[in-house]
């Protein structure tokens, strides 16, 4: 029997399957890519606009953010889009892609589909062919409507092949870290490890683009994300970034085909280590039971979003050397004024990061909270309510570990900027004070309090639609960081409590917000806790 055999079947369960959640990515990221370029010759349609965003995009700070772009002669509104969009666009498909790779892989795995789905006349590669064939399909679907959406958009400068060459750079961009995300399902022994390391490469990739962009544009190549930026679609045309997407996406497929061949169902090359024969006494409770158990992913976290700030970090004398490096700009303003604008650029540019980093660290503790309710659909929390272990009991130490991962994730990430930032100055005065840093801190804290209680009152009153609170996180992410480039409108900024709080440290904390963000916070866990312990269990 062929080992593909029944690929076809698999597929078509597959979309039938995850149709709501394939539909509503397409609809969206379709959606956002043509409404942006739709409204793109009202935002920056004469020269003026143009030439003063093209400055903005030139500035080290805005590199780290989007990418290394090079213009040439006349600037167009199709320019500025694609380099505004091209990374923006390219990281959104990657999280889309490495949450579908891995939930048609080694979660239906996890969960004895695999194993049922083999019980029956089908091939040993069919189930992973079919997770192929999906992501296929639904990157091919999105980089036509990408086309479609710039064809119709009309955007001064653009060009037929440029849109048809930024639809196919995404898509295969997207196909290459789904691709990684199959991978990583193959060498992991369960989904949240396969989670973990996909999100690790791609944060290593994402990494290597950022600092490479700064300070050498031309090694950016040897990072996969960043060839999104080398496609150059409304200048000169450049089809190779889609050509190596392509050829890697065959090695690691290539690599993955290997290893599910050399495996047993169920297990991977990388082990979770056997625990003790018997329990420590610390482990009579639900705290320390999900301490024993997250503890991998925990940690990971920590060092990930850590990581992550000390590599913003080192772009930190780039950015604040504006100033120092024009002596004409010294001579005539003097050395004191020189470095107070230096120390305003750094401000601003951790005000932004501070949002950045505060969104990334909601992430691991949203998804802790909303795996309350995962584990009582599986049944896993009925062997614990059988025992004299109260609803409140086991909703506090979920929330609590939360709130606490997602609070030290993010003050670890924050203070890897400032510290290997303010360590890169050749000038430490223009660096971020103690008091600025724990102003930032505090500044940002009620807001991933605010998300995470929205996901303890969901799960607590409406848990079928828990995933609303990642959509509400995208939306206050999206609008906050592209909010200053495509314009957007106050309120719209303000949906989200992202853009409730003042840019903090450029402005001071306003403790008014402060407090009552908090209160809100306070009120969403309580309703959270009030529903929950209301509603009836699901433990099956």
């Amino acid at each position: 029997m062929s080992q593909y055999h029944k690929t076809g079947l698999l597929l078509r369960l597959n979309c039938r399957r995850d149709r709501w959640r394939i539909v509503i990515w397409i609809a969206v990221l379709a959606a956002l890519m043509a409404s942006v370029a739709a409204k793109f010759d009202g935002i920056y349609g004469t020269p003026h606009e143009i030439e003063a965003i093209r400055q903005t995009l030139a500035s080290p700070g805005i590199v780290a953010m989007f990418g290394a772009f090079h213009f040439t002669g006349r600037v167009t509104t199709a320019e500025i889009f694609a380099n505004e969009m091209l990374l923006f666009m390219a990281l959104i498909q990657v999280i889309m892609n490495l949450t579908l790779s891995i939930h048609a892989t080694r979660n239906d795995e996890d969960q004895g589909v695999t194993e049922l789905i083999r019980a029956h006349t089908v091939g040993a590669l069919a189930p992973l062919a079919a997770a192929m064939g999906e992501l296929v399909i639904i990157n091919g679907g999105l980089s036509v409507l990408y086309g479609l959406g710039l064809q119709l958009a009309h955007m001064p400068g653009a060009t037929t092949s440029g849109n048809w060459l930024i639809g196919l750079g995404l898509g295969t961009t997207g196909l290459l870290f789904g691709t990684v995300g199959v991978l990583t399902a193959q060498l992991a022994d369960h989904a949240a490890s396969a989670t973990g390391l996909a999100y690790a490469l791609f944060g290593i990739s994402y990494l290597a683009r950022m600092i490479t962009d700064v300070q050498h544009p031309q090694s950016t190549w040897w990072s996969p994300l960043g060839w999104i930026e080398k496609l150059s679609p409304y200048q000169q045309p450049n089809w190779t970034p889609v050509g190596l997407s392509l050829l890697l996406t065959f090695v690691v497929l290539g690599c993955a085909v290997f290893a599910n061949a050399h495996r047993d169902l169920g297990s991977g090359a990388l082990t979770t280590r056997p625990g003790r024969r018997t329990a420590s006494p610390l482990l009579r409770g639900p705290l320390s039971l999900i301490w024993r158990q997250q503890r991998n992913i925990f940690i990971g976290w920590l060092l990930g979003i850590t990581l992550f700030g000390v590599a913003y970090g080192t772009v930190f004398n780039t950015i604040g050397n504006i100033l120092k490096t024009n002596p004409t700009m010294q001579q005539v303003f003097g050395r004191a004024m020189v470095h107070d604008a230096n120390h305003q650029i750094l401000l601003n540019f951790t005000s932004l990061l501070a949002i950045v980093m505060a969104s990334v660290a909601v992430i691991p503790g949203l998804q802790l909270v909303l795996k309350l309710h995962t584990d009582e659909t599986h049944g896993w929390l009925e062997a614990l309510y059988a025992r004299p272990l109260s609803r409140s009991r086991l909703l506090v130490s979920y929330v609590s570990s939360a709130l606490g991962l997602s609070t030290v994730a993010y003050i670890g990430g924050l203070a890897g900027v400032i510290v290997t930032g303010n360590a890169s100055l050749d000038h430490v005065q223009d660096g971020i004070s103690t008091a600025e840093f724990w102003q930032t801190i505090a500044a940002q804290l009620p807001m991933i309090w605010v998300f995470l209680a929205l996901g303890v009152g969901l799960v607590g009153w409406v848990p079928r639609i828990k995933a609303l609170s990642w959509g509400y996180l995208a939306l206050g992410f999206i609008a906050i960081y592209m909010g200053g480039l495509l314009q957007l409108p106050t309120w719209v900024q303000r949906l989200a409590p992202t853009g409730w709080m003042p840019r903090v440290p450029v402005h001071a904390v306003n403790w008014t917000t402060f407090s009552w963000m908090v209160a809100l916070s306070v009120l969403v866990l309580f309703l959270g806790w009030l529903g929950y312990h209301r509603r009836d269990l699901q433990l099956r």
